[in-house]
């Protein structure tokens, strides 16, 4: 699989035109996966900086929200949180 994070203000992709992290994965022909915004509560998530596959294979996401910043720990084969 091939794991994609960024930022966007577009509003014909994100929920709203204000900045939200995003992460995405495509299989290796291309394939849609899953695809992502993160919310803490009512505060998007609203920039991923970086992540890395940890020892236990879980996807670690950095990011801000509401100016603070955030680690998600996510299951890589389904994007959800925990």
């Amino acid at each position: 699989m091939i794991i994609v994070a960024g930022n966007t203000t577009s509003d014909d992709f994100a929920p709203a035109a204000n900045d939200h992290g995003f992460v995405y994965a495509v299989d290796f022909n291309g394939n849609w996966v899953w695809g992502k915004f993160y919310y803490n509560q009512s505060y998007a998530v609203q920039t991923i900086s970086g992540c890395q596959l940890d020892a236990r294979n879980r996807l670690i996401v950095y990011g801000m929200c509401n100016s603070m910043p955030v680690v998600l720990d996510l299951d890589p084969l389904t994007g959800n949180v925990g």
